[in-house]
């Protein structure tokens, strides 16, 4: 006798898994990015380019070309164009196993340049959430007075994306303001299916598309408080994050505000130092969210075309299954070419993650790749 299909089936599926994803590391990971984002909303993007990585994320607030703060945008002189992109290799433990996994990603794409006088405009995209993860786990269900071992496979391939629009003004020489407003826009593709051991029993799979929107804003200014001293703040607020199956609203999510700020000194031309501190209110989502707060640390030396850049950043993940949020901690080192008279750059970068937290852990290399142009 087979199995047959049950109305409702996949609700129930996912929703169980959702419990036992709760309390339990899955059986199986792969094809993924982190495996403390499939707990909650997904894995958080980083709105840094691989300058502002390179440096634990600290230049992030004064880099131009980091979709962080909208204000560093005054300092363009030119148009300027940049994209980048990295592959990630990860050792996930769960369940007392230890999985390899690799992604790549372009977590960022942008353009800005000068229009009228001090303004500067810029828009792009970044990485908002990554929603791409598979989780295989096991159970037994009692058919026909016999239990039958299954197995439930669960995944999901998309995520969501930021798209921003963005000012600056430059107010004098000492003094800049930026504004941006944000669009979240994104898909995935989930996938349920259940196959038995007991190949008489039909595996059972159903696939879908959700589609995701959210709107945000957000606002910065950079203030040089001494020659060579200048001090970075930025806030951000973001509405809800609305899934859609089909014409139909599933799910609707609050989403984070954020503040942050970060000061950067140079006290010759070959030699900046730079820290940042970002909080995050992830806690608004739901249960099993936290909020976060995050610091970076960084070096970038030499004025010429190949600088050395050097940083360290640390914090919470806004998803996790124990009491308390799980933590990062990190080193980064690049460094970047200059060609055609300044007018392309090439920055590369190297990144070491470690994450921990209910009962989970991961380690994390990623090479870093970007390309900046100025015509």
């Amino acid at each position: 006798m087979t199995a047959r299909r049950i109305d409702g089936w996949t609700g129930r599926v996912l929703l169980g898994a959702a419990v036992l994803l709760s309390g339990y590391p899955p059986v199986r990971l792969s094809a993924q990015d982190s495996q403390f984002g499939i707990r909650g909303l997904g894995t958080p993007g980083r709105f840094e380019t691989v300058r502002a990585r390179s440096t634990g994320g600290a230049f992030g607030p004064f880099d131009p070309m980091s979709p962080l703060a909208e204000a560093s945008l005054a300092d363009l002189p030119q148009l300027t164009a940049t994209a980048m992109g990295g592959t990630s290799y990860r050792d996930a433990e769960a369940a007392g196993a230890t999985t390899s996994l690799r992604a790549s990603r372009f977590p960022v794409m942008g353009l800005a340049g000068p229009v009228f006088g001090r303004l500067v405009l810029g828009g792009g995209f970044t990485t908002y959430l990554d929603r791409t993860w598979d989780v295989t786990l096991r159970d037994s269900l009692l058919l026909r007075g016999t239990m039958q071992p299954y197995s439930d496979e669960l995944t999901s391939d998309g995520g969501v994306a930021d798209l921003r629009l963005a000012a600056a003004l430059r107010v004098g020489s000492r003094f800049a303001l930026g504004v941006a407003l944000h669009v979240l826009s994104g898909s995935t593709r989930e996938t349920a299916a259940r196959i038995f051991d007991d190949t008489a029993y039909h595996a059972i799979k159903q696939s879908d598309e959700v589609r995701y929107d959210g709107v945000g804003v957000s606002g910065s200014a950079l203030l040089d408080l001494l020659p060579g001293l200048r001090l970075a703040a930025f806030a951000r607020s973001d509405n809800r994050l609305r899934a859609r199956l089909g014409d139909v609203v599933t799910t609707q999510t609050d989403l984070p505000n954020t503040v942050g700020g970060g000061l950067r000194w140079a006290p010759s031309p070959s030699v900046r130092l730079a820290g940042a501190l970002t909080r995050r209110t992830w806690a608004t989502a739901g249960a099993g969210a936290f909020n976060t707060v995050s610091w970076s640390a960084g070096l970038e030396v030499g004025s010429g075309f190949s600088p050395l850049r050097l940083g360290a950043r640390g914090g919470q993940l806004p998803f996790g299954a124990g009491a308390t949020a799980p933590t990062e901690v990190g080193v980064a080192a690049g460094t970047g070419r200059a060609f055609a008279r300044g007018r392309a750059l090439v920055d590369v970068g190297l990144e070491h993650l470690e994450r921990k937290g209910g009962g989970l852990s991961e380690r994390v290399w990623t090479f870093l790749l970007g390309l900046t142009v100025r015509p």
